[in-house]
């Protein structure tokens, strides 16, 4: 399920901002949050780089969200990013989390 909102989120977010959402060069901090989808997100900016950035001025005219819409498209793979992020804290945190309750201290201790 986890994996699925998060692929959805990063489709969502490519269709609706263009390939260009995705920078590492331009967009630092917005990186550092898409980051977390692994692997897609070093994909996506490989492709804007290579192919993207290299294209012809009308080229990149079509294939770049502006203004709102590629913020928001920037939006939802940093969101996806995150998620992921903290699928993982809680991955860490293992099973032994949900053995540790209030009521099974009391008896216990």
């Amino acid at each position: 399920m986890i994996l699925i909102g998060t692929c959805f989120l990063v489709a969502c977010g490519v269709l609706i901002g263009g390939i260009d959402v995705v920078d590492m060069q331009r967009d630092r901090l917005w990186f550092i949050a898409q980051a977390g989808t692994g692997p897609i997100a070093f994909i996506l900016d490989f492709l804007n780089q290579a192919v993207l950035k290299s294209a012809s001025i009308e080229a990149q005219a079509r294939f770049t969200g502006l203004g709102n819409l590629n913020s928001t498209g920037t939006l939802y793979i940093a969101l996806a990013g995150l998620m992921n992020v903290v699928v993982m804290i809680d991955a860490l945190a293992g099973p032994d989390r949900l053995n540790d309750s209030p009521a099974r201290r009391r008896t216990d201790g």
